[in-house]
């Protein structure tokens, strides 16, 4: 975990980091057998997306003017299981800047355990663009736990509430 924090895109977590307040979750989600989560199915102008290499995707429509977009997306774990569930949640925040532009920065917005696993909510700053993301990883009984990760830009940022509906309604299926 040395490692993890000499990495300067990642501060260190704060010993009393905000909380998510959880909204009812939907009624709609997609069954991921891959990974053994659940996750909702957000409603227009969200779509369901060619997933490789993911498993599941669903996607915003890209916004004139910025080159990106939303995106929720779920798969195993792409990355090698902490003995805590938190440590491999903060990796896992980690190996989801390769999904944002050059010299992406996190900050920190909310850490929790979640129905046996970890949510971490996160601001990412690139040049004059933020987005907001959270990681939710849960052992979906699979050979690898689960990772569910949203990303939001601030072109869409009416959409942001989205990510609070994916943390609250991802789940272990069965």
């Amino acid at each position: 975990m040395e490692a993890l924090y000499a990495d300067r895109r990642l501060p260190k977590l704060p010993k009393k980091p905000g909380r998510v307040a959880m909204a009812k979750p939907g009624k709609r989600v997609f069954q991921d057998k891959r990974t053994g989560l659940a996750v909702p199915r957000l409603a227009k102008p969200w779509k369901a997306h060619h997933a490789a290499p993911f498993t599941s995707k669903q996607v915003l429509p890209l916004r004139r003017g910025s080159n990106q977009r939303g995106m929720l997306v779920t798969c195993p774990l792409p990355i090698e299981a902490q003995k805590s569930v938190r440590d491999t949640a903060l990796l896992a925040a980690r190996w989801t800047l390769n999904h944002h532009p050059k010299g992406a920065r996190i900050r920190w917005l909310a850490s929790q355990p979640d129905k046996g696993g970890w949510l971490l909510v996160y601001q990412v700053r690139y040049g004059k663009h933020v987005s907001r993301a959270a990681v939710v990883v849960l052992d979906g009984g699979m050979a690898k736990p689960g990772l569910a990760f949203v990303t939001v830009p601030d072109s869409q940022r009416t959409r942001w509430r989205d990510i609070t509906r994916v943390v609250s309604g991802v789940r272990v299926l069965g």
